[in-house]
C-alpha cells in the first residue's frame, strides 16, 4: 500500500460522502472493492452504514468475521500471516515484533477472529490514531527497529496474497525467502552463498 491521506467522515455526512468513505473502507480492509455477488452480502451493513446507523469502528468489526473477508485474508492463512493482514488493515501497518504477534494469536486463538479484531479497533493507538471518524490508513509510524522498518516496507508493497499465504513477511527475509509471486523460493543459490564465504 502506498502512504495514503486520511479520509474522514462529518458527524452529519451526506450518503454521497458516506458512499465515498465506503469505497476507502473496502480499498484498506479488502484491498479492492467487493464483487457484486459480495455486495448482495454486504447489503445490509452498508445500507446501515450509508444511514448513519453505524459508524466506521462497528463497520469496520463487522466486516472482520464477514465470510467475504474470512475467505479471503483468514480460511487460506497461517494464523500469523492473518495477524500481519490484520494489522495491515485495522492499524496500517505491521506488527512490530513477535510479542505482539503472540497477543493476538493468543486472542485468535482462544476467542476468534471478532476478539482479535476487536482488540486492535478498540486499542489505544487505534484511538489516537484514527479516532471514530477517520477511515485506518497506511502511513509511517515510529519504527521500533531496522527490522520494523523493512517489514513495514515489504507489507505495505504487498498485494493481498501475492507474497504468499503461508509465511508472513515478519519471517520470510529472515529465512531467506524470496516470496514474491505468491510462491517461497529460497532468494539465494548454492553458489552465491559460496562467493559470499
Amino acid at each position: 500500500m502506498s502512504l495514503q491521506e486520511p479520509v474522514t467522515m462529518k458527524q452529519n455526512a451526506s450518503v454521497e460522502e458516506r458512499e465515498g468513505v465506503l469505497r476507502q473502507i473496502y480499498n484498506q480492509v479488502l484491498e479492492r472493492q467487493p464483487y457484486q455477488f459480495e455486495r448482495k452480502k454486504l447489503a445490509g451493513l452498508e445500507k446501515e452504514f450509508i444511514k448513519g446507523k453505524i459508524g466506521i469502528r462497528h463497520f469496520l468489526k463487522s466486516i472482520a468475521v464477514s465470510s467475504i473477508y474470512l475467505e479471503s485474508f483468514y480460511e487460506k492463512s497461517s494464523n500469523v500471516k492473518f495477524i500481519e493482514n490484520a494489522f495491515k488493515h485495522f492499524l496500517g501497518r505491521s506488527p512490530h515484533d513477535e510479542a505482539e504477534i503472540r497477543e493476538c494469536d493468543w486472542l485468535l486463538v482462544e476467542h476468534g477472529v471478532g476478539a482479535m479484531v476487536s482488540a486492535l479497533i478498540d486499542s489505544e493507538e487505534y484511538r489516537k490514531g484514527y479516532g471514530s471518524l477517520t477511515v485506518p490508513y497506511w502511513h509511517p509510524h515510529r519504527y521500533e527497529s531496522p527490522n520494523d522498518y523493512l517489514e513495514n516496507r515489504w507489507l505495505g508493497e504487498e498485494h493481498a496474497g501475492d507474497r504468499g499465504w503461508a509465511i508472513p513477511t515478519l519471517y520470510w527475509h529472515e529465512l531467506h525467502l524470496d516470496c514474491t509471486g505468491g510462491t517461497c523460493r529460497p532468494s539465494w543459490t548454492p553458489s552465491s552463498r559460496v562467493r559470499e564465504s
